[in-house]
């Protein structure tokens, strides 16, 4: 029907994702080209008995332009179908809030990233020691018995990480250290039993 018909929507019911994933492509596949068949690509809805956010990513990345579930597929099909027709997308609540998640969550963007690293530059070897083990929940005593070096100097560099990256507290500093997405180097006691 694809190969043979001028379709504006193209509605398909599955079981799963992967099941209309399978027929998104070979409707793809199908479609009419401009050698054999004037007219552009049916869009695609596609009714699935239950989603997952990945499930979503890939329908929507294999060209579907609704996707909705069966179950409550009545009440949301008519707007959908018009939705689709009109070049929009068009998503079921529970597809939509799946999206606007992944998008509102707090994430690290590269201008975060930038900073934070450029702030962890500005610390000496020691000090980068010193806040990755602060990332990582260690105590004072645990990494000056780590570093092999006293408590007190442990302190002492700890003011020197808040001072540099501005911050009061290790909480701060832990998070410096994840937007910056900087792996841990060995500490200078690993280093040497390597």
């Amino acid at each position: 029907m694809v190969r043979t018909t001028r379709l504006d929507v193209l509605v398909s019911s599955h079981r799963g994702a992967d099941e209309a994933l399978d027929v998104l492509q070979l409707a793809n596949a199908a479609a009419p080209t401009a050698a054999n068949a004037p007219g552009p690509t049916p869009v695609h809805v596609v009714l699935v008995d239950h989603l997952s956010e990945h499930a979503t990513r890939m329908l929507l990345c294999h060209g579907a332009r609704g996707i909705l579930l069966r179950g409550n597929s009545v009440r949301h099909l008519p707007w959908a179908v018009r939705a689709a027709a009109a070049g929009t997308i068009a998503l079921a609540p529970v597809a939509a809030r799946f999206l606007v998640d992944q998008y509102v969550r707090p994430g690290r963007t590269a201008d975060a990233v930038a900073t934070a690293r450029t702030m962890l530059d500005k610390l000496s070897s020691r000090e980068r020691e010193i806040v990755h083990l602060l990332a990582d929940g260690a105590s004072n005593p645990a990494m000056a018995e780590m570093l092999g070096i006293s408590a007190h100097t442990v302190k002492d560099h700890i003011r020197g990480v808040y001072s540099k990256l501005r911050v009061d507290n290790r909480v701060q500093a832990s998070r410096i250290v994840w937007q910056g997405q900087v792996p841990a180097q060995p500490t200078s006691t690993q280093a040497r039993g390597l």
